[in-house]
């Protein structure tokens, strides 16, 4: 929603290229949300390196997958993340920048997020594809990796798929 001020919105993605790995697709979402919000806290920024996924150990991993719980698309849709495939145009998902906003757009000022209120910085719009791809799939997967029991009940449901 737009009111009577001038409002300029500039896109301000790059093309990135993400590795092919839950942990760094994860990393990267992370890297999306404390793009769009303050994220001044050097222990979350360094989980958003994805091209250096590989360096972290097996509790980095897990950590990386709890913050993603914690910043998931459910508490950023609709205030700083916002699906449409309109306004990602060729790619699955883009930034804008706005300038001169007072109350004269939908999107928020600031965002709680763990108790803290921060700074909104970007809005990011996305695709379906997009959320699958860096959210929706990665989570899945590590969910079974860091959860023994899902991946015992998920191995007993397919040795008795395979013995019926």
């Amino acid at each position: 929603m737009f009111g009577r001020q001038q409002l300029q919105i500039k896109r301000t993605g790059v093309t990135t290229t993400v590795p092919n790995n839950d942990v760094a697709r994860c990393m990267y979402y992370l890297k999306c949300v404390c793009t769009t919000v303050e994220c001044d806290d050097a222990n979350i920024l360094r989980f958003t390196n994805y091209n250096n996924y590989w360096a972290l150990s097996d509790d980095e991993d897990e950590i990386v997958f709890k913050l993603c719980l914690a910043l998931s698309p459910d508490v950023l849709d609709d205030k700083v993340f916002f699906h449409s495939d309109a306004l990602c145009g060729d790619s699955n998902n883009e930034f804008y920048e706005f300038s001169q906003v007072r109350h004269v757009i939908t999107a928020v000022r600031s965002i709680v997020i763990a108790g803290r209120t921060r700074q909104v910085n970007k809005i990011m719009t996305y695709t379906l594809s997009w959320l699958q791809n860096n959210y929706l799939g990665p989570m899945r997967r590590l969910a079974d990796r860091f959860n023994p029991e899902r991946r015992l009940i998920r191995a007993m449901a397919e040795a008795d798929c395979i013995i019926s």
